[in-house]
């Protein structure tokens, strides 16, 4: 029998007398890293992500809504805040349109107050690419179009045009738009306190406060649009969180 007939088959080496075999001593084999005598791990299995109340909650949407059945001529949609919330607020939009031709819109009924044209019908939202809209016609032919859609991803972009389909000029137009945040309970207290105007030389300060200064010569009124007192220099009101801190 021959020398080589004498020696083992492969299969039946092990590793190490394979390597004893071939003249690699033990200090070369020490060498060798130690994940080449094993089979690669495969790699885990990350689990699908589970949904929870701040994934599916979080994020502005604008959806149609409505508040008061009764008036179906409202215009309202529903805009939720941009962090985890199942609050909304109402958007009355328009609530009210003043001009030289009337009142020719108000979304609800205040008896001392008479529109031209009651009892409207309803005019149901659309969608758009990134919002809703809508598009009425008054009997008188002025016709208003409006758009409530996402411009950032904590801000919407409001937009009404009015077309007058009238033989009579339309002016002095005023518009009213009230943004109600009663229904996010964070900002639902009833107080002036938590919500805060800009008076120039005093910076921010408690609407309520705002009220109590003299009348001044300030660009923007503080309570009603046509009574209020004149001591706002910035066109914003900030509402505090009660909560949190936004």
């Amino acid at each position: 029998m021959t020398r080589d007939a004498e020696r083992p088959s492969p299969k039946t080496l092990s590793r190490r007398t394979m390597l004893r075999a071939a003249g690699v001593t033990a200090a070369a084999m020490a060498v060798l890293p130690a994940e080449a005598e094993e089979s690669p791990a495969k790699p885990e299995e990350v689990p699908p992500p589970t949904e929870t109340y701040e994934t599916h909650a979080k994020g502005l949407r604008v959806l149609p809504g409505m508040w008061r059945p009764h008036y179906p001529w409202e215009h309202i949609a529903w805009v939720s805040p941009s962090w985890p919330s199942q609050d909304y607020l109402w958007l009355d939009f328009p609530e009210a349109i003043f001009t030289n031709q009337g009142l020719l819109f108000l979304s609800h009924v205040n008896p001392p107050i008479p529109t031209v044209y009651a009892d409207l019908p309803a005019v149901a939202w659309t969608r758009l690419p990134n919002g809703i809209g809508f598009e009425r016609v008054l009997p008188n032919g002025v016709e208003f179009v409006g758009s409530i859609t996402h411009a950032a991803s904590n801000a919407v972009d409001l937009e009404l045009r009015l077309k007058n389909g009238t033989p009579q000029p339309l002016t002095t137009i005023t518009l009213q738009t009230c943004a109600f945040l009663r229904a996010i309970k964070e900002f639902a207290d009833y107080t002036r306190d938590n919500r805060f105007v800009h008076v120039a030389g005093a910076g921010w300060m408690p609407m309520s406060a705002a009220m109590e200064l003299q009348d001044g010569d300030a660009p923007y009124r503080v309570g009603w649009r046509t009574r209020g007192k004149r001591v706002a220099d910035l066109p914003v009101v900030l509402t505090v969180s009660k909560t949190q801190q936004r």
